[in-house]
C-alpha cells in the first residue's frame, strides 16, 4: 500500500473507532511514522509546559485536561502533519485558558517559534478582558469573527481536530452547550473546512454534529441501517469478498482467472466502509420531505440505499496525460471482465448529494446497493485533506462578514456599480440590501434602483443576479420602514436598519 493510501486508512480507522486515552509517547510515536527527521525536543518541551500550565485543572468528565490537547495532537499527528503543527495542537488552549500562570502568545513565539504561535493564535477564543462591557453573545461573535480572520491552513487543522475531540467526548456537557458547540460547528467550523477542499475531515466533523443534534433520529437511522445490513449479510459477504480479491493487486490467480493481470499494477489500495449516517440521511430527504415516514413505511431498503461505501484508489500513473490507462478504462476492464460476469452491474453513475464526488452505482444479484468510488492516489488525498495540509501560515484570507460570521460562506454574486467597479453580494439578495452595503445613508434613503442601464425605477425588493449592474438612486426625503425588513436578506442591511429604527426609539431592543 502507497503512503498517502496508508495515511488515510490508518486516519479513518481510528476516526471510527475513537479512543479516549492517549499519552505524549502515543503522540511522539505517530510523529515518528510520518517524519524521520523533526524536532523532538521541542515538542516534549511543548508537552512539559502544556502539562504544567493544566495541572489541577479537569474536564467535565473528570479526566485531568492534558489528556483532551494530547487526543487533538494525535488526531493532527495522524493526518501526517509536521513538528510545529503538532506542538500547537499539544499547546492549542493555553493561551485562552492559562493566562493566569502567565501563558501567552508572546511567550509561545520566544520559546516555540512563531509558526507554533500564529497556529495557537488561530484557534484562541477572545475573553472578557477583551472588552468587559461585551455581553457573552458579543463576545462569541466577535471570537469568530477573529478565528476567520486570522486562520491559516495548519490551525485550521488543529482546530478540525479540536472540534472533532469536543464532540466524541461532549455528553458529560449540558444538552444546551452540546447543541450550541455542534451548531455553531456546523455553521463556522465546516464551511471553513468545506472552503479548503478537506471534505473528508468535514464529513467526519458533520457525521459527529448529527448525532449530537437529532439523536434520536440519528438512533432511528442507524437501527434501520444495521437491521438491512444484518438481513443482507450472506449475500453482501459474498459479493464484497469477490470485489476484494479483483481489486487486490496480490492475488494473482484472480487477476488471471478474470483477464485483468494486467491492469493490477495500477491499483494503490481497495475498501469497504459503512456508510455515514448524515450520508444516509441526505439521501432520504430527496425521497421524501418526511424521514420519518420514510423509516417508517419500510421504503428504506437494499434497493434504495447503498449499502457500503467501496473505494478503488488507482496508481497516480493514470492520471497522467500520455498514460496507455485512463482511470474509467480500468474500472470498466474489471466491470465487463470479472463483475458482470459475476452478476455485479453498474448501474448509474451519480453524484452525491452535496455535490463533491461522483461514483458507480454497483447492484449485485441478490439486488444490494453499493456506491464504488474511483480516486487516483492523490486525487483521494486531496479529498480528504485538501488545503489543509499545506505548510503554509499564510492566512486563508476569509471575506469576513463581522455583523454575523455564520453569513460568511454564503454563496456570493459577482455584480458592477455604475462606475464599473466589481463587487459581490450574497446570492438572493435584494437592491436595497446592495444599497446598504455601498453605504449606510444609501441605504437609509433609498428611492429606486436602475438595472443594466435601463430606465425602469425597479423598487427596494428587486432581487440582484449575477453580472447586474446597478445604480442606486437616494432622496434625502426617504426614510426607511419597518416593511424594508421583508425585502433586505443580508445581515449588514438588517443591522443597519435595526440600529436606524432603536436610534429612532422606533423599536425596543434587547
Amino acid at each position: 500500500m502507497h503512503e498517502k493510501s496508508r495515511t488515510i486508512k490508518k486516519f479513518l480507522e481510528k476516526m471510527d473507532n475513537y479512543e479516549t486515552d492517549c499519552s505524549f509517547e502515543k503522540v511522539l510515536e505517530e510523529v515518528r511514522e510520518h517524519h524521520k527527521f523533526f524536532d523532538e525536543e521541542m515538542l516534549v518541551r511543548a508537552y512539559n509546559y502544556a502539562a504544567r500550565m493544566h495541572e489541577g485543572v479537569f474536564r467535565k468528565s473528570g479526566e485531568p485536561y492534558i489528556i483532551h490537547p494530547l487526543r487533538v495532537a494525535y488526531t493532527v499527528a495522524l493526518c501526517g502533519a509536521d513538528a510545529d503543527t503538532v506542538a500547537a495542537a499539544i499547546l492549542h488552549d493555553v493561551v485562552e485558558d492559562c493566562k493566569e500562570k502567565g501563558a501567552s502568545l508572546t511567550v509561545l513565539s520566544a520559546d516555540y517559534g512563531q509558526s507554533v504561535a500564529d497556529i495557537v493564535n488561530a484557534v484562541t477564543q477572545l475573553d472578557s478582558q477583551t472588552d468587559p462591557d461585551l455581553s457573552k453573545a458579543e463576545l462569541d461573535i466577535m471570537s469568530e469573527v477573529k478565528m476567520q480572520s486570522v486562520m491559516n491552513p495548519r490551525g485550521l487543522l488543529v482546530k478540525a481536530a479540536d472540534r472533532i475531540d469536543n464532540l466524541n467526548t461532549i455528553d458529560a456537557m449540558p444538552e444546551e452547550k452540546q447543541l450550541k458547540k455542534a451548531q455553531r460547528t456546523r455553521e463556522i467550523i465546516l464551511p471553513m473546512i468545506r472552503d479548503v477542499g478537506a471534505y473528508m475531515l468535514a464529513d467526519i466533523l458533520e457525521e459527529l454534529c448529527f448525532k449530537t443534534v437529532y439523536k434520536s433520529l440519528y438512533g432511528k437511522i442507524s437501527e434501520s441501517y444495521d437491521q438491512i445490513l444484518d438481513m443482507s449479510s450472506y449475500s453482501t459477504d459474498k459479493t464484497l469478498e469477490l470485489m476484494r480479491k479483483c481489486f487486490n493487486k496480490d492475488e494473482i490467480s484472480t487477476q488471471e482467472k478474470y483477464h485483468t493481470d494486467a491492469f493490477c499494477g495500477r491499483i494503490a489500495d481497495f475498501s469497504v466502509d459503512k456508510r455515514y449516517m448524515i450520508s444516509v440521511f441526505r439521501y432520504l430527504q430527496t425521497i421524501s420531505d418526511n424521514v420519518n415516514d420514510i423509516l417508517d413505511s419500510g421504503v428504506m431498503n437494499r434497493r434504495n440505499v447503498a449499502l457500503y461505501d467501496l473505494m478503488l484508489i488507482l496508481d497516480d500513473s493514470v492520471a497522467i496525460n500520455n498514460s496507455t490507462v485512463s482511470k474509467q478504462d480500468l474500472f470498466f476492464a474489471y466491470l465487463q471482465n470479472a463483475l458482470i460476469p459475476n452478476d455485479i452491474y453498474a448501474i448509474k453513475i451519480k453524484k452525491t448529494t452535496n455535490d463533491v464526488s461522483s461514483y458507480f452505482k454497483l447492484q449485485d444479484s441478490s439486488l444490494n446497493s453499493y456506491r464504488l468510488f474511483v480516486r487516483t492516489e492523490s486525487e483521494y488525498y486531496d479529498y480528504c485533506f485538501g488545503k489543509i495540509m499545506i505548510d503554509d501560515d499564510s492566512v486563508l484570507n476569509y471575506d469576513v462578514n463581522e455583523i454575523e460570521p455564520r453569513d460568511t460562506y454564503v454563496p456570493r454574486i459577482t455584480v458592477f456599480r455604475k462606475n464599473g467597479l466589481r463587487d459581490t453580494i450574497e446570492a438572493g439578495a435584494s437592491v436595497l440590501d446592495f444599497a446598504f452595503q455601498v453605504h449606510t445613508d444609501i441605504g437609509l434613503h433609498f428611492s429606486y434602483a436602475l438595472i443594466n442601464n435601463s430606465k425602469t425605477q425597479m423598487g427596494a425588493y428587486t432581487r440582484v443576479n449575477e453580472n447586474d449592474t446597478i445604480e442606486i438612486v437616494c432622496n434625502m426625503n426617504v426614510r426607511p420602514s419597518i416593511e424594508w425588513f421583508r425585502y433586505i436578506t443580508t445581515s449588514k442591511a438588517k443591522d443597519k436598519l435595526i440600529r436606524y429604527f432603536q436610534m429612532n426609539h422606533l423599536i425596543v431592543g434587547e
